[in-house]
This record gives C-alpha cells, structure tokens and sequence, in this order.
C-alpha cells in the first residue's frame, strides 16, 4: 500500500472514531458529525484535488496530503484551524517518517488553505484552496451545516451567502473549475438570499 494512502485510512478512521466530544452533541452525535464531515468534504477535497493536481501538473504527493490534512485541527474542534492544523500536519507527516521537504510544503498548504490571513502561492496551495471552496457547492454541504449550526436562521442564511460568494470568487483559482460549479453557485446564492415578498 501507498504510504499516503495507508495514512488517509488512519486519517478517515480518526473521522469514524473521534477521540473527542464536541460539545452539546453526545458521543453518538460527535462520530455522527465527523463521519459525514468525511464523507461530505474531506473525500471531496480530495478527489478534486487529486483531478486537478493531475490536470496542472502539480505535485500530486503534496496536494494529496494537503486535501486529506487540510481540516486535520476540526478533529479535535480546534481554532484557528488552518493555522494549528499546518503544524499539526507537519509533525504527523515527520512522525510517519515522511521526507521535511514534502512536510513542510504540505504545512504550507494546510495554513494557505483557508486564503484569509496567509494567500496561497503556490500551484499545490491554490489547488487546495479551490478544492475545499469547490466542496463546498456540494448539495449535501450545506444540509450537513445547517443540522449542526448554532446559529439562528437569518444569521446562517446571511453568513453562508457571503461564504459561497468568498469561496467563488476568491478561493478558486481556475477558471474551469469556477464554470465548473456556477450552475450549484447560482443556486446556492438564489437560496440563501431568498426573500419573502
């Protein structure tokens, strides 16, 4: 088995046995909640990843840890994510007996990801950046956000309409893959800023 392959089975059963309880769900809710995050975003990010680091000709090795690492902090529900996860993943990937070159361009991936505080630079960054924005026109995304939000309606409709907006015209860094998901952007944004008349 491929060294980063045999890690994304840890990783995804990190996913389907948290170690953690995230707090006000029960231990049931929490493996819920984590198991769908895996198979909702992390598989996604992941696959578009991989597609796109083929497609540019990126490094596939760090696109590929940098998808199934990018949101490694969310395991144990800590923030900044991007930041405390790049050096999460980086002592993960050193602990594995991965090279410090791959590890450190992967540590970069990971803080660049979220595009607010450190833009992306490089190839492999931007690729992440608009793999994880590119996961989140999935249908299912928003589902999954909207049965674990905390978050009055109003508040979640107004928040998550300037998040699709962010993510499509500011995470993703390739024009075919924004035409890509236009179409579930248009939807998405018609929903979020529906208005009873």
């Amino acid at each position: 088995m491929h060294p980063i392959e045999k890690l994304e089975e840890e990783i995804k059963y990190l996913h389907c046995n948290p170690t953690i309880s995230k707090q006000g769900l029960s231990d049931a809710e929490t493996k819920e909640l984590y198991n769908s995050f895996w198979n909702i975003h992390v598989k996604s990010v992941i696959e578009y990843s991989k597609q796109m680091a083929k497609k540019y000709n990126a490094n596939l090795d760090v696109v590929w840890l940098g998808a199934l690492l990018h949101d490694i902090a969310r395991l144990e529900d800590l923030e900044p994510h991007d930041e405390i996860g790049s050096e999460k993943a980086y002592n993960l990937l050193i602990e594995k007996g991965f090279d410090r070159n791959l590890a450190e361009k992967v540590k970069n991936v990971v803080l660049k990801h979220r595009c607010r505080k450190y833009p992306p630079e490089t190839l492999e960054e931007k690729i992440i950046a608009s793999a994880d924005a590119m996961a989140h026109f999935l249908p299912p995304f928003y589902l999954w956000i909207v049965k674990y939000s905390t978050n009055d309606f109003p508040e979640f409709m107004e928040r998550n309409s300037r998040k699709i907006d962010r993510d499509y015209h500011e995470k993703i860094f390739f024009d075919e893959e924004r035409e890509m998901i236009e179409e579930q952007y248009s939807a998405l944004k018609k929903w979020f800023d529906f208005k009873i008349k």
